[in-house]
C-alpha cells in the first residue's frame, strides 16, 4: 500500500434549446409499478440539502486509499461507440457524463446504502453535438458542454436545473451557443461557479488549451433577459508561467471552479503523458492580465484503478459528509465504475 500524498496547501478557494427532444429514459430495469416509488426517492434525493465543494482554506493531505464502486448498468439502446468524461455526486445522486454515436446524455445512479443502483439517462443532446464533455454542479445548476467532436466548430452549453425530478427531466433552462474557430469553439471541459451575484462560467476548448470565461446577468437562467456575456479568454500557450508552482498544463479532461475567502480557484483534472492522474490547482487573478490571471499553486495526483482516470473525468464531491475527489471509469455499460478519494484535513 501505498502511503499517503502529502499536499501542497491548496486555497481553491433566452436562447432556444438546441434539441426540443430533450427527454429522461427511465432504465429498462424497473417494472412500471416501482416507478412511482422510484420517483419518490429521486425527488426526495433532490429536494434535500444540497452537498457544499471541498473549500480548502485549511492545510489538507489526499490519501491514496479509496472507496472502489463497480456499479452494474443495462445495454442502452442506440449506444454505440463514446465513452464516458465527467462525473459529480449532488445530493446522494451520481451523474456521469457520456457520448455516443447519436447523442449526448446524463446517466444518473442513485446511492442506496453502501452502493448505488443505475437509474436511467437523460439525453442532452444529438449528433452533431453528441459528444458530452467534463461537467460540474453549482448549488442546483449543472453546467455542460456538448460539441462537434468531428468538425470542432461548434458547442453549446447547457445549465440544467438538478434541484428536483422534474425539473430535471425539463429541457434546459438556458443554452449558450458557440461556433467559430477550428478546436477554439468546441467545449470538452466546462466549469461554474454561483457568485454572490452573478455565476462564473468556464469553458475549456479542444484540450483546454484555452479556456473561455463568461459572467451571467443574474443568477435566475429561467429569466427571459438571462445571458451570459464572454470576459476573456486565457490562452494556456502565452501564459507566462514563472511563478507557477512547476510550469506543467494539461490536457484537462474536467474543469472545477471554486472560492475561498482568499480568491477563486480553478483546477484542472488530467491523466499525465507518464500516466499519473493529476489534479493541478490555479488562483485567478481578475485584475491581472491574460498572460498572468491564472497562476498554478498547487499540483498533487491520486492512483487510480482499473479504467478509472482522471482521462476519463474526474471532480471534487462531498461523500459521507467528507471533501472528497471522484474519478471514473470509461463506460457505461455493462459496468460503470468509479473511485471516490477522501480529502483530510490536517
Amino acid at each position: 500500500m501505498h502511503a499517503l500524498v502529502l499536499m501542497r496547501l491548496i486555497k481553491i478557494r433566452k436562447m432556444p434549446i438546441f434539441e426540443p427532444r430533450t427527454y429522461f429514459m427511465m432504465a429498462s430495469i424497473f417494472v412500471p409499478q416501482k416507478i412511482g416509488l422510484l420517483l419518490a426517492c429521486l425527488m426526495a434525493l433532490f429536494g434535500s440539502k444540497v452537498c457544499g465543494q471541498p473549500l480548502p482554506d485549511s492545510k489538507e493531505t489526499l490519501a491514496i486509499e479509496s472507496s472502489k464502486f463497480s456499479v452494474e448498468t443495462p445495454a442502452q439502446q442506440n449506444m454505440l461507440g463514446g465513452h464516458l468524461q465527467g462525473i459529480q455526486l449532488h445530493n446522494e445522486t451520481l451523474l456521469v457524463a457520456g457520448s455516443s454515436k447519436e447523442f449526448g446524455y446524463l446517466g444518473l445512479f442513485q446511492k442506496l446504502g453502501d452502493g448505488f443502483r443505475f437509474l436511467g439517462l437523460k439525453k442532452l443532446a444529438t449528433e452533431p453535438l453528441n459528444h458530452a464533455g467534463g461537467f460540474q454542479i453549482a448549488e442546483n445548476w449543472l453546467a455542460i458542454g456538448l460539441e462537434d467532436a468531428v468538425g470542432k466548430r461548434q458547442s453549446i452549453v447547457q445549465l440544467i436545473d438538478v434541484s428536483s425530478f422534474e425539473k430535471l427531466q425539463s429541457p434546459p433552462a438556458y443554452t449558450l451557443r458557440r461556433k467559430g474557430e477550428y478546436q477554439f469553439s468546441t467545449a470538452g471541459a466546462v466549469a461554474l461557479l454561483m457568485r454572490e451575484e452573478h455565476f462564473l462560467l468556464a469553458v475549456g476548448t479542444w484540450d483546454c488549451r484555452t479556456i473561455d470565461f463568461y459572467v451571467s446577468n443574474g443568477l435566475n437562467p429561467y429569466s427571459e433577459d438571462f445571458a451570459f456575456e464572454k470576459w476573456t479568454t486565457w490562452d494556456s500557450r502565452e501564459a507566462i508561467r514563472r511563478k507557477w508552482s512547476d510550469k506543467k498544463f494539461g490536457s484537462y479532461q474536467n474543469l472545477q471552479l471554486t472560492q475561498d475567502t482568499s480568491g477563486v480557484y480553478i483546477t484542472g483534472f488530467c491523466r499525465a503523458a507518464n500516466g499519473s492522474n493529476r489534479a493541478d490547482v490555479y488562483q485567478m487573478n481578475t485584475d491581472a492580465d491574460p498572460y498572468t490571471m491564472m497562476q498554478k499553486v498547487a499540483s498533487y495526483s491520486v492512483q487510480c484503478n482499473g479504467d478509472v482516470t482522471f482521462r476519463n473525468g474526474g471532480g471534487f464531491a462531498t461523500y459521507d459528509g467528507k471533501p472528497s475527489i471522484i474519478a471514473v471509469g470509461h463506460g457505461l455499460s455493462p459496468e460503470m465504475q468509479f473511485q471516490i478519494f477522501p480529502i483530510k484535513g490536517k
